[in-house]
């Protein structure tokens, strides 16, 4: 049962290696110097976790009891793919192609390819799939818990059972290695096989020393294509490239392990040469140069368990990404380890009840303080501790013959080159700050108490007498310029002082915060740092840093590097700022400083120390020493890790409504989509948070938007049409991907935004303009209506007052006038002149009765043609003249207004025609057209006088003008080319015709035949 289960347990372990080397694990750093991260359920990691891969595009893929998710360094995904469910997942590997093999705890196999899940199966795997191994052929071995099939193969589409006839006779594999040869090595129960290139049958290698490792035992391939076999009973060792049958040494050279007699040991190499491996009940470990054992060196294991931060010591997958971090999956979490910039100093113990004392000499070295001991680490060496057992060491300073001295709470130390010895003081020393060395070789101690005293030829003595307000507090000192020093004394501000003389160089309130926090030399300068800001002191006089940077705040320590780059040690951060900007900043202000902030994510663990002397100083070597409240850091220039990598791109959502479409390319969404959620990322899983996207949608946004670290994109209100949206991306150290990603999707029209409905909306606005028209076309022929029937009603009353009135009158006159001259004598010479005059007179009262007539019985516009006919055979009867009436179009009544305007127009030019045209033949043309009414009278006459057309006394050529105005027509009158007089009346449609214009659907007809002429005498 306990085989059984330790079987099952051990073939969950997968080893993954992808992609080509970025940035890599320094070597030199242990494992507890590395950037450790983690994941837990809290942060919505799956439980339970068997395998890691990493694909081409860069996501990291998780299987674990809750089946497969994959992560990108922020988001936890399950696989949304038909077909995947939850189901546990125990095996991952990432192809050569691209395909991401999954192996499910059933036995049952799948590739994930291009978004789609394809079955693979096995015919015999009915249990775990513990392992896959892809060799150089392409072939994928997979390692299952079926006894009877522990080993498979597949390649051109089937799969092979590994069994008896290719040698393999074990019921039990646990790992699988491929050397530079191509040659396989093989674990199983206490033994090793081993498949040479081209091959089809394994040769077992017999090693004795596994005799008594049991199972716990894996194979791993070095980056010099070497096999190595970790062992959790004997240890690590390279296993000799020696030919088949050939024995192992039965006692090896090996690493011996951090932790013996734990279970299920597996392992890989970094790209680097280090070893890492996971174990089923110890956490895990790492050899950082394994290759120094055959060089004559003895190389240590390291184990890093919950104790130092592991999300649980049941580690069960381990991988290397294509950025070279190496990731653990656990039982409980997820693990990562990475180079980190910031590295706790090594052999300085992380805790000290007091703080720390900081100092470096002229030698190189570097001397370190905690509460009982002090450290010295010379150039390029690891820090050795010197003195033990002291009384809370307080101040550290060293004289210019490079000797050292340590003032304890209650003794004084005098070193050289890190040998110490104690000086016998006369007096009790008293507790202090910090140590200054003056040029001209006095010793001062700032005390804790206050002022300063001096020590000289074994001698305290009092320096600095007390203010006004009692003792002086110097929290901050510098040797020079001159014999004397400079300080911050509190409560007074920044003074020069030569004991026993103070001389004030900035007041208190003058200082930005209102402490002085650091005094540092950097060359004839002082830079004086506060809680508000950082300032120069040049020859006494003080220039603030003119540019705002937030950074500048609480400056607690400065470090320089033959570079010419400062390290600025913050609140919560190092600042990494070239020396040139940062000095010319003071005069000249720039609003951005070309800066890098090193702070947690870099391996800083704890905010800097306030109220120490020096918490940042440089050693020989390069490297710079920082102290925070959680210990001393270390930062090597020369080995700042950078990833030079730009980061895979990806568009992994768009959010429409209720909608969701997963890792889309293009895509058409609905018609209708008022607000447009894109989700993007990019695959840079070493410092995901301080990776940076700009994007864009094209159409829309003009330039790039700068996103920020910010993974969503929002849009609403998108017209419709085609867009395409571009994402790019940045790592950690701004390397820009600038190809990125683009999702392209094209926005349908709603109904309410398609063409047709705003060529409808088009065509209802026109119909209700024409409506509204329409009706001011009816409201003002209305009017003229009434106006017309009002005319009408006056003529009428016009007609009955001349009718009873002065036609009845002039008809008694001419009765009257009609009896005096039959009194008179037949052959009287009056009566026929009298006669000749009634005659006159009764053909005016004939004329008078007509118009009256007229008055009050108006003819209709129908009845135009007849009308016109009717004066035009009463105005040339008995004339020699042949009248020619044409009517043209297609008949249409006319406004009476019109008709009786027209008919008086037509008489007054025939009139003038009669009277003084001399013509034989006269033409009376009325057309019916569309656009209007036109009346034409053409003679063959003499012509008419261009001046005779302005005459007021000439043919009534002004009347028929004015009556053509009323009704809205044009008139003219000209000369006609043959000879004659033209007169032309035309009046648009709309003042003519009852209806202004035929209604919507009418197609004008053809014009109609003329009327055939008549003459008329």
């Amino acid at each position: 049962m306990l085989r059984c289960l330790s079987t099952i347990l051990l073939s969950i372990l997968g080893l993954i290696a992808v992609a080509l080397p970025a940035c890599a694990l320094d070597p030199a750093a242990s494992i507890t110097q590395l950037k450790h991260s983690r994941w837990m359920a809290d942060d919505g990691v799956p439980l339970g976790i068997y395998a890691l891969a990493q694909t081409p595009d860069g996501f990291l893929w998780i299987g674990s009891d809750a089946g497969l998710h994959r992560f990108d360094g922020i988001r936890f995904e399950p696989l949304a793919v038909t077909g995947a469910g939850d189901e546990p997942v125990s095996a991952l590997m990432a192809s050569r192609n691209g395909d991401l093999w999954i192996g499910y705890q059933s036995g049952r196999v799948a590739v994930l390819r291009n978004g789609r899940l394809l079955e693979r199966t096995p015919p015999y795997s009915d249990r775990w799939i513990h392992r896959f191994h892809q060799d150089r052929s392409g072939a994928v071995w997979t390692m299952t818990g079926n006894i009877k099939h522990p080993l498979m193969r597949y390649q051109d589409g089937r799969w092979q059972d590994i069994g008896t006839p290719w040698g393999f006779d074990s019921n039990y594999a646990s790992s699988i290695a491929e050397d530079g040869e191509g040659g396989l090595w093989l674990g199983k129960e206490k033994s090793v096989a081993y498949l040479p290139p081209g091959q089809r049958h394994f040769r077992n290698v017999d090693v004795r020393a596994l005799e008594h490792s049991a199972d716990n035992f894996a194979v791993a391939t070095d980056p010099h294509g070497r096999v190595w076999l970790s062992s959790a009973m004997i240890g690590t060792w390279r296993l000799p490239a020696y030919p088949a049958n050939e024995r192992a040494p039965d006692v090896p050279a090996t690493i011996a392990p951090a932790v013996g007699g734990h279970s299920y040991r597996a392992a890989l190499f970094d790209r680097d040469g280090a070893l890492w491996g996971v174990t089923y009940a110890a956490g895990i470990y790492r050899i950082a140069q394994p290759g120094s054992l055959y060089g004559g060196q003895q190389p240590i294991e390291e184990s890093y368990t919950t104790r130092d931060g592991l999300s649980s010591d049941r580690a069960q997958a381990v991988l290397e990404d294509r950025e070279g971090n190496i990731w653990i999956g656990t039982s409980a979490g997820l693990d990562r380890f990475r180079s980190a910039a910031v590295q706790p100093a090594g052999g300085i113990p992380p805790h000290s009840r007091f703080g720390y004392v900081l100092m470096s000499a002229r030698d190189g070295s570097v001397y370190v303080a905690d509460s009982d001991s002090l450290f010295r680490a010379p150039p390029g060496g690891d820090a050795i501790r010197v003195l033990d057992g002291l009384d809370n060491p307080q101040a550290m300073c060293e004289d210019a013959t490079g000797t050292a001295w340590l003032k304890t709470r209650s003794q004084l130390f005098r070193g050289v080159q890190g040998r110490f010895q104690a000086v016998e003081t006369p007096a009790k020393p008293r507790s202090v700050l910090d140590c200054v060395v003056t040029s001209d070789g006095r010793m001062l101690f700032s005390r804790y108490s206050g002022g300063l005293i001096q020590y000289s030829r074994e001698e305290w003595k009092d320096s600095l007498p007390d203010g006004s307000d009692g003792p002086q507090r110097i929290s901050a000192m510098l040797a020079g310029p001159g014999d004397g020093l400079l300080a911050y004394i509190r409560a007074r501000g920044v003074a020069r002082i030569d004991p026993p003389a103070v001389q004030l160089l900035w007041p208190q309130k003058a200082i930005p915060g209102g402490e002085v926090t650091l005094l540092h030399r950097m060359g004839d300068d002082v830079i004086i740092a506060s809680l508000g800001g950082i300032a120069r002191l040049r020859n006494d006089t003080i220039t603030p840093f003119r540019s705002p940077q937030s950074w500048l705040k609480g400056i607690t320590g400065i470090a320089e590097t033959a570079d010419g780059y400062l390290y600025l040690l913050s609140r919560a951060s190092i600042v990494r700022v070239p020396r040139a900007d940062f000095l010319r900043g003071f005069d000249h202000p720039a609003p951005e400083l070309p800066v890098e902030i090193l702070d947690f994510e870099d391996g800083l663990q704890a905010p800097a120390a306030p109220g120490y002397a020096r918490n940042a100083v440089a050693g020989g070597d390069g490297a710079l020493w920082f102290m925070t409240t959680d210990g001393i850091v270390r930062i090597d220039p020369t080995r700042i890790s950078r990833n030079p990598l730009p980061p895979p791109v990806r568009i992994v959502g768009v959010a429409y409504g209720s909608q969701r479409l997963r890792d889309p390319v293009s895509a058409t969404l609905p018609a209708g989509v008022s607000r447009l959620e894109i989700d993007y990322t990019a695959l840079s899983l070493s410092v995901p948070k301080r990776v940076r996207f700009r994007y864009r949608l094209e159409g829309v946004d003009q330039d790039w938007i700068e996103a920020g670290s910010r993974r969503q994109a929002f849009y609403t209100n998108l017209r419709p049409g085609d867009y395409r949206f571009h994402v790019i991306a940045a790592n950690n150290d701004g390397v820009w991907n600038q190809e990125g990603a683009t999702f392209d999707f094209k926005l349908p029209p709603t109904f309410v935004q398609s063409m047709w409905f705003k060529a409808m909306m088009v065509t209802a606005v026109a119909l209700i303009l024409w409506g509204f028209y329409l009706l001011r076309l009816r409201h003002a022929t209305a009017r003229l209506r009434d106006r017309f029937d009002g005319q009408v009603a006056e003529r009428a009353r016009i007609a009955r007052e001349l009718h009873d009135t002065l036609l009845q009158e002039f008809q008694a006159l001419t009765l009257r006038f009609q009896g005096t001259v039959n009194k008179l004598p037949v052959d009287a010479g009056m009566r026929a002149d009298l006669t000749k005059a009634l005659d006159r007179a009764d053909e005016a009262l004939k004329t008078g009765r007509d118009r009256v007539q007229d008055l009050r019985n108006p003819r209709m516009g129908d009845d135009l043609p007849e009308a016109l006919q009717g004066i035009a055979s009463q105005v040339v009867e008995a004339r020699p003249l042949v009248l020619h009436l044409s009517f043209e179009g297609k008949r249409q009544p006319i406004t009476d207004t019109a008709t009786e305007e027209m008919q008086r127009i037509a008489e007054e030019a025939l009139r003038n025609v009669v009277k003084h045209a001399n013509a034989c033949n006269v033409w009376l043309l009325l057309d019916y057209r569309e656009q209007g009414l036109t009346m034409s009278i053409r003679d063959d006459g003499t012509g008419l006088d261009a001046a005779a057309d302005r005459s007021d006394g000439h043919f009534g050529c002004l009347g028929m003008r004015e009556r053509a105005q009323r009704i809205g027509g044009r008139l003219t009158i000209r000369a006609a080319a043959e000879g004659g007089t033209i007169v032309e009346l035309v009046v648009p449609g709309r003042y003519v015709y009852r209806r202004s214009r035929p209604g919507l659907w009418h197609w004008p007809g053809r014009r109609s035949e003329q009327a055939q002429s008549r003459p008329w005498r």
